[in-house]
């Protein structure tokens, strides 16, 4: 026996879905499986036990009428529709054209930087060959009078 497929069955048979020419053969399978039978019952119990009211039409009217409110608060709500996305446009534009700006001038910084790291350079190699150009100085200290201190004692 298929007691999966039968319990499908059963629980279509609560819910009033199921065939009425399967019902004679879910009722036979009833009869001769015990747990079936026990799951039959349990579902019974649990749709029995369900409060199963009417769809009032008050309700459905409020529903609509509530949701033809909500379109309306929608299409006035100009700030939300359209300032939003067209300032955060604007932001974006605004940052993309500063981040551009700030390259550029970047750029024209490290070109400047250069210029002066090469002239730095050129500077520092003509010292270097007006250093080693120059003949070497020697000074000697010449003591024309001596100071010397003697202790009494």
């Amino acid at each position: 026996m298929n007691c999966i497929k039968n319990k499908e069955m059963i629980q279509l048979y609560a819910d009033g879905e199921l065939e009425k020419n399967k019902e004679s053969y879910i009722f036979d399978h009833l009869a001769n499986c015990e747990e079936c039978r026990l799951f039959f019952r349990a579902l019974n119990a649990v749709s029995s036990s369900l409060v199963k009211e009417e769809f009032p039409p008050v309700l459905e009217k409020q529903i609509f009428s509530s949701l033809i409110e909500k379109e309306r608060k929608n299409e006035n709500n100009f700030f939300k529709k359209i300032f939003v996305p067209v300032f955060s446009y604007a932001a974006i534009l605004l940052f993309l054209i500063a981040g551009v700006f700030i390259y550029i001038k970047m750029n024209e910084y490290k070109s400047e930087m250069a210029a002066v790291n090469q002239q730095i350079k050129y500077q520092s190699q003509t010292i270097e060959l007006l250093y080693n150009c120059l003949t070497p100085t020697i000074v000697h200290p010449s003591y024309n009078r001596e100071i010397i201190i003697k202790a009494k004692m």
